[in-house]
């Protein structure tokens, strides 16, 4: 390598670092609706997030909102050049490539997301999803112990703070077998697939222990049926009530059903043009299907039934949970629909999304027969782009703040196409 090209590569990175702070650092910090929740560790918030605003309440007091973007900041830059020197390295990336995919990777922390001035999840777990990919990477490329032990637990973290991320260690395990085929029946290795798999349900025991810690009830935390209960209410006919068994359950779906109907927020409010059509209007009124309607006021009925408000919510998670499965089965054909038309609108393409499934199965066939790692990573980018589309597609609305963290993996991707290319051409 050409030293004083390396030494002026890190200093541009550097100044980039710099520049991107200094300017953000004196950017006030942004208070949303979500930022309350965390800041009251409601009972719907992961306890990840809620455990370092609280520690940081506790230790800063009047100063929280500037050590906590402080913080963000460093986290997140030490981050972005962590996983920007690992990729690089494992993909050998041209200079020119590597500052496109730092440009990228600096992005959320600009507007509209200012994930590091946002008081909100984001903060850590953008961070930490860009820590998972450098450790996986540099795990894939010797099998270092310690480089498993810093995904394994990073993923932890991850996924103690934003739960849309609870496959990736079964992606990881998954290529990992593909990728050592026989060897995997070694004690070394097989103790490491094992983990792997065992990781989402250390996850769940630990999310449920936080809860009975601080709330005195065993549960997971609670919202991810109000999130899969927006689709499901949106496709709803109020005929649905007669499949609905439990006599709580029907209450609140008639309550809600009642609700949603006289704002106009059902798909059978007015006849449209397309799916692309209904999912508009869905997309604009999600918050009002979830939040506002089946979240609330299904809370509301638990309280008049003399339930405490954290009883009152796990009521209403585990009510919806009942009423989506109904909600899902009886209106199937205009669900899935719904959430294809969702899915889509998260690549902003029919074009962009059936790329990426190609590239995935493409990959994963000539993964299964080749020792390329650029099939590997391949592999590994468009698995990470299509489950983390597919989940957010499945719990609300595709936009920006869910689908973010992979940005910079579509341009890897492309880049590793075009190294192959290059490569095919040479042959």
């Amino acid at each position: 390598m050409n030293f004083s090209k390396y030494i002026n590569k890190q200093s541009g990175f550097l100044a980039v670092y710099i520049i991107t702070f200094m300017i953000l650092i004196f950017h006030e910090a942004i208070h949303t609706p979500d930022t309350f929740s965390y800041l009251h560790a409601n009972i719907y918030r992961s306890p990840g997030y809620v455990i370092f605003v609280k520690l940081f309440q506790v230790v800063f007091k009047d100063y929280f909102d500037f050590f906590t973007v402080g913080f963000q900041l460093l986290f997140g830059l030490f981050a972005t050049h962590l996983v920007l020197t690992k990729v690089s390295k494992a993909l050998n990336l041209h200079i020119i490539s590597e500052f496109i995919f730092l440009a990228i990777l600096i992005f959320p922390f600009f507007a509209p997301l200012y994930i590091a001035n946002n008081i909100c999840s984001e903060g850590l777990s953008y961070p930490l999803y860009l820590l998972f990919i450098a450790f996986t990477a540099d795990f894939f490329t010797d099998y270092n112990q310690n480089s498993f032990r810093l995904l394994s637990a990073t993923f932890i973290l991850l996924a103690l703070t934003r739960g849309q991320f609870i496959v990736l260690p079964i992606i990881i395990a998954v290529i990992y077998i593909i990728k050592i085929k026989k060897l995997a029946l070694r004690r070394y290795h097989l103790k490491n697939i094992g983990l792997l798999f065992l990781i989402p349900v250390l996850i769940i025991l630990m999310d449920k222990s936080y809860h009975k810690l601080k709330d005195g009830l065993f549960v997971s935390t609670p919202f991810t049926n109000i999130c899969l209960s927006g689709a499901a209410f949106y496709v709803s006919d109020a005929s649905d009530i007669e499949s609905i068994e439990n006599k709580d359950d029907k209450i609140i779906f008639k309550d809600c059903y009642g609700f949603l109907e006289e704002n106009n927020w059902l798909l059978s409010s007015k006849k449209r043009d397309s799916y692309t059509e209904y999912y508009k209007h869905f997309h604009n009124n999600l918050g009002n299907i979830c939040n506002y309607t089946v979240h609330d006021r299904g809370t509301e009925y638990y309280l008049n039934q003399g339930f405490d408000i954290r009883e009152a919510r796990v009521g209403i998670e585990n009510s919806s949970g009942d009423i989506v499965k109904v909600l899902i089965k009886n209106n199937f054909s205009k669900w899935i629909k719904l959430y294809y038309s969702n899915l889509v609108h998260g690549f902003k393409s029919e074009l962009l999304m059936f790329f990426i499934l190609l590239v995935f199965i493409f990959s994963g066939i000539k993964f299964l027969f080749s020792r390329n790692n650029y099939m590997l990573y391949l592999f590994l980018f468009s698995s990470l782009i299509l489950s983390n589309a597919l989940i957010v597609a499945l719990a609300g609305h595709s936009i920006m703040r869910y689908l973010f963290y992979n940005y910079s993996l579509f341009f890897l991707i492309l880049i590793i196409l075009l190294k192959l290319l290059k490569h095919e051409k040479k042959a």
